[in-house]
């Protein structure tokens, strides 16, 4: 064979090594993951999107959407570049691509901070060129954290957004704002003018991940737990995301956040994860697990599920390439993830930021493929015996004072989602404390509780009736702490607020049951 052939030769299989199989079974490792360098030199890679030709997209936080060729080449350069506001985590983020993409609807999905807020955007792809077309969600708040915008399509066809608190506590438990949410847009919507988005999910902090399970069809997310400024460092999140569930950001914390939704999975001390997908293609033990990115961690972990249960979470990569957030499966199944290195946080190395290719391990011959399993819904807690151990008339006010505020909070969240035309959320009865004193961190939880469902009152009021009620005046407790006891005054005036909370849910239900 001549040099001039030898080289040719050695070209083509290189291509084929990172484009993979045109068809048939996906690329497949003999014993352990391999790891290699697709592309070098780019800037805080934010996410990945894979092209039904085999083409990456690659958005750049600044502003830059790169294309990798089905050949693994970057190209040199970017096939559009959108204004954005780059302050903080804020800039270019998501990309996805149309699930119906073809000539007819060659469109792909950013979204991105422009000025004060986050918005997606829907662009045409033609060729090598991105048209921007219309605006698809706007007027989400941003700030300069926590601005999230994780952008994914569904098995369901619709469009899912994940918005982080936008540094502002309050917008997560707050249902006028769209902040601290899992956003829905309805199949083919996104295809035309602006939408208003349903609320899928509330009181989230920094949601970066989103994916569905293979079989089940059950949503994931991440969320980045307290950074130190908003609270003790740790506490980050998977959440098995559920239609109309609150996760207790900042109301709760840690594994165990009843009355809300808790966490299904919980990593204590921050290992900050971004993004998480799942392996769907066969021939690998790593079918049907999660890996999820981790920038603080530096690390990529390999999660294993019975169902809705995490079984098993060890480390793939640690401190190898730096800090680590978009990650995708190709065409060929084969994984990328991105290091995130150049932002104001990172150290970078050589090549930073780079895109990096893993070849999952091959499955053992004749192995069986997994069976996808449809998860039972997970049970609700056994309520404990008797009723709370209390301590004076004070404390039984707070008591009662509390199981009202619950009350109220779920009567409106079954009533938003009948009026939202979702199914109805499936809540567990409250559980009981064991122990409960009138304390100024009792009265703080259960004003909490309570103007979250005097919110939710006024916002699905104006959907039925055309007025926003105002809400009546917050407690004022001053300062001291937590566990001072509350005056009789907070107590009474706390039992007020709970009681309108209760009375104005009961009035919209009848109301809404007459219409």
């Amino acid at each position: 064979m001549t040099p001039l052939l030898a080289l040719l030769a050695f070209v083509i299989a290189g291509a084929a090594v990172l484009a993979g199989p045109a068809a048939g079974a996906p690329v497949r490792a003999a014993g352990g993951p391999e790891y290699s360098v697709v592309a070098r030199g780019l800037a805080i890679p934010w996410d990945i999107a894979f092209l039904p030709d085999g083409r990456a997209l690659v958005t750049e936080r600044g502003g830059d959407v790169r294309i990798i060729g089905a050949d693994g080449v970057l190209a040199p350069d970017p096939v559009a570049s959108p204004a954005v506001n780059a302050t903080g985590e804020g800039g270019l983020l998501g990309v996805a691509i149309d699930p119906a993409f073809s000539a007819a609807a060659p469109f792909v999905y950013l979204s991105l901070t422009v000025g004060g807020e986050l918005q997606v955007q829907r662009w045409r792809l033609a060729g090598s060129t991105l048209t921007f077309e219309a605006v698809v969600l706007q007027d989400i708040p941003s700030g300069a954290t926590h601005g999230s915008g994780r952008v994914r399509f569904g098995p369901d066809g619709g469009m899912y957004l994940g918005t982080g608190d936008a540094g502002t506590r309050a917008n997560s438990q707050n249902p006028a704002s769209l902040s601290g949410k899992i956003l829905r847009v309805p199949p083919g919507a996104f295809r035309g003018g602006t939408v208003t988005p349903a609320r899928i999910a509330s009181g989230l902090r920094h949601p970066q991940g989103l994916a569905w399970q293979p079989g089940s069809n059950l949503l994931w997310a991440t969320d980045h737990g307290p950074s130190g400024f908003d609270g003790a460092s740790g506490d980050d999140e998977l959440n098995l995301i559920q239609a109309g569930a609150d996760y207790g950001w900042p109301a709760r914390r840690g594994a165990d956040q009843r009355p809300f939704a808790s966490p299904s999975h919980l990593w204590a001390t921050t290992i900050a994860p971004t993004s998480i997908m799942f392996v769907t293609q066969g021939g690998s033990t790593w079918t049907g697990r999660a890996i999820v990115t981790a920038l603080r961690g530096q690390q990529l972990r390999l999660l294993t599920f019975n169902g809705s249960r995490v079984t098993a979470d060890e480390p793939l990569v640690v401190n190898t390439y730096g800090r680590l957030r978009a990650i995708a499966e190709a065409p060929d199944g084969s994984i990328w993830f991105g290091t995130s290195n150049r932002d104001a946080l990172g150290s970078p190395r050589t090549g930073d930021d780079q895109i990096i290719r893993i070849v999952p391990p091959a499955a053992p011959a004749g192995a069986p493929a997994p069976v996808p399993t449809t998860p039972r819904p997970r049970a609700c807690p056994r309520p404990a015996r008797g009723g709370p151990v209390v301590t004076g008339p004070l404390a039984r006010r707070t008591a009662k004072a509390q199981r009202v505020a619950q009350l109220a909070l779920r009567r409106m969240r079954i009533l938003d989602a009948r009026v939202a035309g979702r199914p109805a959320p499936r809540l567990c009865p409250t559980p009981r404390a064991r122990s409960l004193r009138a304390t100024a961190r009792q009265v703080v939880i259960t004003q909490r509780i309570a103007l979250s469902a005097l919110r939710l009152h006024a916002t699905v009021s104006r959907r039925v009736t055309g007025r926003r009620p105002a809400l009546p005046p917050a407690l004022r407790l001053g300062r001291g702490p937590s566990n001072r006891p509350a005056t009789a005054a907070q107590v009474i005036a706390l039992q007020r607020l709970t009681e309108t909370a209760l009375k104005r849910a009961n009035t919209l239900t009848r109301r809404v049951g007459t219409r």
